[in-house]
């Protein structure tokens, strides 16, 4: 399947908003692959399906999880921003036929995870930086990004933490142990 036979499937299946959001994020991912010397095209690949299972609905999210057994954690009401990105991965596999660099971007662009490559970080990072709204406090990670990626995967994920502390919530433990990691580099 081409790139362009990819977008025009994510353009019917996305609403206007979260295509646009998609591209935006691609695009981040693909500047982002070129300045660390990956390849492009898998980086906007990923970056274009991150969020292919974000709006599907409830009934079919369960079908990807009972039918490829996924963890049955994700059907709780705590994890209904995350799930999406398991299911995405899997829909990547599956669907798409892809290879497991593009699907671990895919899966892990919202909690992350300690063993994250290069591809992995891009798409965490271009998902936060590729889009309209980029709230003032994540502002500096845009250039951060193009200095040192691990650099703006620890400013992001201190950022979330703290934005987690305030509002009385925990991290995700995988989330937590990346952090870690980041933080003994």
């Amino acid at each position: 399947m081409t790139i362009e036979e990819i977008e025009k499937e994510v353009k019917e299946k996305l609403s206007p908003f979260r295509y646009d959001h998609s591209l935006r994020v691609a695009e981040e991912a693909k500047k982002l692959a070129v300045h660390y010397h990956i390849d492009e095209q898998k980086a906007y690949v990923a970056g274009i399906l991150h969020d292919i299972a974000k709006e599907l609905p409830e009934e079919e999210c369960k079908q990807w999880i009972e039918t490829y057994h996924l963890s049955k954690e994700l059907l709780k009401e705590e994890n209904k921003n995350i799930k999406h990105a398991d299911i995405g991965a899997v829909i990547a596999k599956e669907r798409y036929h892809l290879d497991d660099d593009i699907c671990h971007a895919i899966q892990y662009h919202t909690i992350g995870n300690k063993d994250m490559d290069l591809l992995a970080k891009i798409i965490y990072i271009a998902d936060k930086i590729g889009r309209k709204d980029i709230p003032d406090d994540l502002l500096p990670l845009k250039t951060l990004a193009y200095q040192d990626i691990d650099r703006a995967l620890l400013y992001c994920l201190e950022k979330q933490e703290k934005k987690l502390q305030q509002r009385g919530f925990t991290m995700n433990p995988a989330t937590k142990e990346l952090l870690a990691n980041l933080k003994q580099q």
